[in-house]
C-alpha cells in the first residue's frame, strides 16, 4: 500500500479511536496532515492579505486581513476537509468582523469563542477599543458541574484533608489557565460558586448540616483557597 493510500485508510478510520488515550495524538497527526501543512504550503500563496492560523487539537481560527481571503478559505477548507471525508461543525464555523481599525472608528465588531475564552471588544481605561478576552459561559458552567460531580462522588470516601488539598489544587489549575487580563472577575466567580458547591456537598456528609456559611466562611479564614490571580498579562 503506497503512502498516499495508507494515510487515507488512517483518516477513514480514525474516528474508530475517538475516546481512547491515542485520540488526542491521533487528531493532532490527522490536523497536522490536513489543516496545517495545507495552509502553510497552499493557502498563504494564494492570499491577497496576510493570514495566520491558531489551532489547538481539532478547534482552530483563521485570522485574515482581507475579508476576501476569508470567504475563499471558508469555501477551499469544506472541500478540503470533504476529500479526507470530513466536515465544518457549521454551528461552530462563522466569519466574524474583528479589526482593529474598524473597532476604533466605532464599527461594531464581532466575538468568538476559542479554547475556553470569548474574544470579543471592549475599552481601555483610556477609552481605546481594545481586544479582551473573558471565560466561556458554557466553559463556565461545565466546569461547575465537573465540580459538583466531582464532590458528590468522593465526599464520604475521601478524608477531609486529602479532599481539601484536592479541591485546592483544582481551584488553582483554573487559576492559571484563566487568569489572563480582564479576566479575574470570572476568575472569582468561579471561585465562588465552586466553594459554595464545595460546601454544600461537604454538609451531607452526614444526616445533620455540619456547618451554616458563616461558619464554612470563618473555617475558610484559617484553611484559606487559593485567590484569583492574573498568570497572562496581554498588554
Amino acid at each position: 500500500m503506497c503512502p498516499w493510500h495508507a494515510r487515507r485508510k488512517l483518516y477513514q478510520h480514525v474516528g474508530n479511536f475517538v475516546g481512547s488515550v491515542d485520540s488526542p495524538i491521533l487528531a493532532n497527526i490527522f490536523a497536522h496532515q490536513v489543516l496545517d501543512t495545507w495552509f502553510e504550503a497552499v493557502v498563504k500563496r494564494h492570499c491577497r492579505g496576510q493570514v495566520a492560523l491558531y489551532r489547538y487539537a481539532d478547534d482552530a481560527v483563521i485570522c485574515c486581513q482581507d475579508t476576501r481571503d476569508a470567504e475563499r478559505i471558508l469555501r477551499a477548507l469544506r472541500q478540503r476537509l470533504a476529500t479526507y471525508h470530513l466536515r465544518l461543525n457549521e454551528e461552530k464555523t462563522r466569519l466574524v468582523p474583528f479589526a482593529t481599525q474598524a473597532a476604533r472608528r466605532g464599527e461594531p465588531q464581532g466575538a468568538f469563542e476559542f479554547l475556553g475564552f470569548i474574544f470579543y471588544w471592549g475599552r481601555s481605561r483610556k477609552g481605546v477599543a481594545i481586544p479582551k478576552v473573558k471565560t466561556s459561559g458554557k466553559r463556565l458552567r461545565t466546569k461547575l458541574t465537573r465540580v459538583k460531580e466531582w464532590v458528590r462522588t468522593v465526599k464520604d470516601t475521601v478524608r477531609l484533608p486529602i479532599l481539601w488539598n484536592t479541591f485546592c489544587a483544582k481551584l488553582r489549575g483554573h487559576i492559571h489557565y484563566y487568569g489572563v487580563s480582564f479576566n479575574l472577575a470570572h476568575v472569582r466567580r468561579f471561585l465562588h460558586r465552586a466553594t459554595r458547591i464545595l460546601w454544600k456537598w461537604l454538609n451531607r456528609r452526614s444526616q445533620r448540616r455540619s456547618m451554616n456559611w458563616d461558619q464554612f466562611h470563618r473555617f475558610l479564614k484559617t484553611h484559606p483557597l487559593p485567590r484569583a490571580k492574573m498568570y497572562h498579562a496581554l498588554f
